[in-house]
């Protein structure tokens, strides 16, 4: 595989299969990135082939000498979450009674079960982290962004990011340890 920088160059000037390298290289974790804020696989994957069409539309906008590829992919992919939660917001649907859960296939039930569980319980506390928490600490942990390219996705100073992301893990650790009945250390 050429080196990004090419792929983003080539692809910038109309290359498909530059773009579709593109898109091999990034497709999983913008996937990933998706599926964290939408539950049902479906829809996820609608949404992450919406984020590859406008990119492929926007990129003869986008200036390769002022931005992070990366970064832009990612601003993209949120943008296309909030738009499909609009969407969702004017016209609500019927909700299923078991939204499936993807876990890595184990040998024990017991351990499947377990591994529901954990995840549950995990995705409950995130969940009842403000949005704006859960946006710093996805895309800093999760997706492992620096501060600087995480303030520039969501067009924040900072020292705003650094703020919410002192925060966001204090309440993520206050709800583990009424959940866990675990104290941890004060950092």
């Amino acid at each position: 595989m050429e080196s990004l920088e090419v792929l983003v160059r080539n692809a910038h000037s109309g290359d498909k299969e530059a773009f579709r390298e593109l898109y091999e290289f990034f497709a999983d974790p913008i996937f990933r990135f998706i599926k964290l804020k939408i539950q049902s696989q479906q829809e996820a994957e609608d949404i992450l082939q919406d984020v590859f069409l406008k990119a492929w539309l926007a990129l003869p906008k986008f200036r390769l000498e002022q931005a992070n590829f990366r970064a832009w992919l990612y601003r993209i992919a949120s943008n296309a979450v909030t738009d499909n939660f609009r969407k969702r917001y004017r016209s609500p649907q019927t909700l299923e009674l078991f939204d499936g859960f993807d876990a890595a296939t184990t040998d024990s039930v017991a351990e499947s079960v377990g591994l529901r569980l954990d995840a549950k319980s995990v995705r409950q506390m995130f969940s009842r982290l403000p949005a704006n928490y859960r946006a710093v600490l996805e895309l800093r942990f999760v997706e492992d962004f620096s501060v600087k390219e995480t303030a520039k996705i969501l067009k924040k100073s900072r020292l705003a990011i650094r703020l919410i992301q002192y925060r966001g893990l204090q309440k993520l650790r206050d709800y583990m340890e009424k959940q866990y009945d675990i104290q941890y250390s004060k950092i």
